[in-house]
Formats: structure tokens, C-alpha cells, sequence
């Protein structure tokens, strides 16, 4: 509730304060909503690598799939060795058992699980940071496969949603650091990150902001920006297929990034 000015000896004062709480209102609000996602040099993921597309709609049929908030063409960045995961559970798919699994890739081997956890979907953008802080996590220069599986009925598993993406962290950018060491806030420390291309660190510092189950406006922005980063430079070297599959995923992140916000 805001105190009327009373107008006596105190009338400068309650001005200054009124005119100093809308600076900072603004100095808070107006970065959330330049943040740039710059990928910068992606490392695409190797075909043998990649899924045939993924989920391309709900338990029920309907339009919107489970997706990772994350690039599926590329190899996404942290560096965090204890990175906080997110994905978009559609509405016909909540109340369904989820098997949330970390995979290293091993050169020349099978991917190995590292990390297999038993949550429950529910509607919007779910999180979760399956490490804690007393684990080692994951290892720098090493790339991993995340997944999310949703179990929409236990006697159909080839009914399954799915949805995956790949993950590598890396050492710390001095440049970087050297931001970091001055930012006083989530708004201000995902700007830096996304503006260094990495992705996983500036969506965690993004949802902070926000309410639970929805991407606020910093994420909605980054969202958006990930959208534009997928579009293939080229597409002669797709298959319509591989075309086709790109398309839906852009606009699906589009379209998250209009009603999660």
C-alpha cells in the first residue's frame, strides 16, 4: 500500500523515495527483457547421434509434445558441473509417471548412465537438478545425453512421449568470470550467460524469475531466441524428413514461449 505524501517538512523526502523506487523498478524490469541468446559456434550433434525427432504431441494426441528446453541440434553448454534441466509437459500429459535419465557419451562404447531418477509430470515447464551440491556431477569436457521419458500408459511402452537433448560443460569463459563478478542479480548473470551462448545457465538464472510452471518474460525471450538458433543454415543437406521435424520443433518452441510465459 503506498503512503500518501504528506505535504510538511517530509514532502522532498517522499518524493526522492518514490522517484528512487521507479528508478530501480526500471533499472530491475527493462534487462529482463534484452536478453540475447548467442549461440555463438555450436557443435551440431553427430547424426549417429541423434533421435528421429522426438514426441510430436501429448498422451492424449493432442498438438503440443513433450520438449526439452533445449537444443536438440546442437550440443548445449554449461559451466556447471550441477546444471538444472527443464522441459514443457502439455496439459494432456500431466499425472504421468517420468523417468528423467543422464547418459555420458563414451567414444567407441555404449552411452553410460550416470544419473536415472522417478518423478510425476505436471502441466508447463517442469525443472529439476538431479545433482547436488556434495556430487561430483557431471565432468568438464565430457558430453552427455539428457532425457525425459513420459510413461502415459504402463501396458503400451511404445506409447511413450519422448524427448532428449545433448549437453557438454565447459571450462569457465574468463570473460565471463569477469562479468559474473559484478552482477548482482538472476537478471543480470543470464544476460551474460546467454550472450556467451550458454544455454543452460542462462535458462536457470531465467527461471528463477519466474512463477512456478511458467517461463516468465526472460525465459519466454530466451525461448524464442533458441527457436531462431535451430533454423538450419542450410537445408539441402536434409532430408524432408529431417526438414519437416526441424519445422514442428521451432514452432513448438514458439509457440512455449507464447503460453508458458
Amino acid at each position: 500500500m503506498m503512503i500518501p505524501i504528506q505535504w510538511f517538512p517530509n514532502k522532498r523526502i517522499n518524493i526522492k523515495i518514490l522517484t528512487s523506487c521507479a528508478l530501480s523498478l526500471t533499472l530491475i524490469v527493462t534487462p529482463a527483457v534484452l536478453a540475447g541468446y548467442a549461440p555463438g559456434d555450436q557443435k551440431p550433434v553427430p547424426p549417429e547421434r541423434r533421435s528421429d525427432g522426438g514426441t510430436t504431441r501429448g498422451c492424449s494426441g493432442g498438438d503440443m509434445p513433450l520438449t526439452v528446453l533445449a537444443s536438440v541440434n546442437y550440443v548445449g553448454r554449461t559451466i556447471s558441473r550441477h546444471p538444472t534441466f527443464a522441459w514443457f509437459v502439455p496439459n494432456d500429459s500431466a499425472s504421468k509417471p517420468i523417468k528423467f535419465t543422464i547418459y555420458e557419451w563414451v567414444p567407441g562404447a555404449k552411452p553410460k548412465q550416470v544419473r536415472q531418477m522417478s518423478l510425476q509430470s505436471s502441466p508447463g515447464i517442469m525443472k529439476l537438478s538431479p545433482f547436488s551440491n556434495s556430487e561430483q556431477g557431471l565432468q568438464q569436457e565430457k558430453q552427455y545425453l539428457w532425457q525425459v521419458v513420459i510413461n502415459c500408459d504402463p501396458d503400451n511402452p511404445s506409447g511413450d512421449l519422448v524427448s532428449e537433448a545433448n549437453i557438454e560443460v565447459i571450462a569457465m569463459p574468463a570473460a565471463v568470470q569477469s562479468k559474473l563478478n559484478t552482477a548482482v542479480n538472476s537478471v543480470e548473470k543470464a544476460n551474460i550467460y546467454a550472450e556467451a551462448g550458454l544455454w543452460y545457465n542462462a535458462l536457470d538464472e531465467a527461471l528463477k524469475l519466474a512463477q512456478a510452471s511458467k517461463l516468465g518474460e526472460m525465459g519466454s525471450t530466451l525461448l524464442k531466441d533458441l527457436a531462431v538458433s535451430e533454423a538450419p543454415k542450410t537445408t539441402s543437406q536434409l532430408s524432408p524428413k529431417e526438414r519437416d521435424a526441424r519445422a514442428k520443433q521451432i514452432e513448438t518452441l514458439k509457440q512455449i514461449a507464447d503460453s508458458a510465459r
